[in-house]
């Protein structure tokens, strides 16, 4: 096939998938069902909202995307409403283009898996021991954090990671380094975060 049958990208409400107007919607499903199973794992838990180019999905068609995506796990979010006939996205357009996107897990990252994004990374969840989390801006996790963080990977020094419990086994910050130490510390009492100061990752408790 010529054309890519969807285009899945990430912005700060999630995962939008779009697919072209001018297609075979069988084809579309088909191929849709496919690149999904080809990431299962990294799918699953992702807000995402389904859009047509150019095309008015009949309601048995909208009916079958929102099965199949539901089926990967994933979390149907309605479609950015109108205002006087202008998608509210599109109001905000200006504001987006300066925004770094922003891909939103609803899950937990476990052992072994990992997760690599352009931009920031919101996990609603825990980062297990064995899971790794890469990005090139900031990390949330709005969990407990024991795998192994890396924001501002493209260098970006204000880069920051914040967890609920902060407690990972090793920790980057664009080319700064911080490892776990070798004695048992206290569990952290509350939300931390993790920033470049004076040539050093510091935690302080988060406020």
């Amino acid at each position: 096939m010529s054309k890519e049958a969807c285009i899945i990208k990430g912005n700060k409400n999630g995962l939008s998938i779009s697919i072209p107007g001018e297609m075979e919607f069988n084809e579309v499903l088909t191929q849709l069902k496919v690149r999904l199973a080809s990431a299962e794992q990294f799918f699953e838990g992702a807000a995402v909202h389904v859009t047509a180019d150019n095309r008015e999905l009949e309601p048995e068609e909208k009916h079958q995307l929102e099965r199949t995506v539901r089926e990967f796990g994933m979390v149907i979010q309605e479609p950015p409403v109108r205002v006087d006939g202008i998608e509210e996205h599109q109001r905000e357009k200006h504001l987006e283009e300066e925004e770094e996107d922003t891909l939103l897990l609803r899950r937990t990252i476990r052992s072994g898996q990992k997760i690599k994004y352009d931009g920031n990374i919101v996990i609603l969840g825990d980062v297990n021991p064995g899971a790794e989390v890469v990005c090139s801006g900031d990390i949330l996790v709005l969990g407990s954090l024991r795998g192994v963080a890396h924001a501002g990977c493209n260098g970006n020094v204000s880069a920051s990671v914040f967890a609920f419990r902060l407690e990972p086994t090793q920790l980057r910050i664009a080319n700064y380094i911080s490892r776990s130490p070798d004695e048992k510390l206290p569990k952290p009492l509350g939300p931390e975060m993790a920033r470049v100061s004076e040539n050093i990752i510091q935690i302080s408790a988060y406020s």
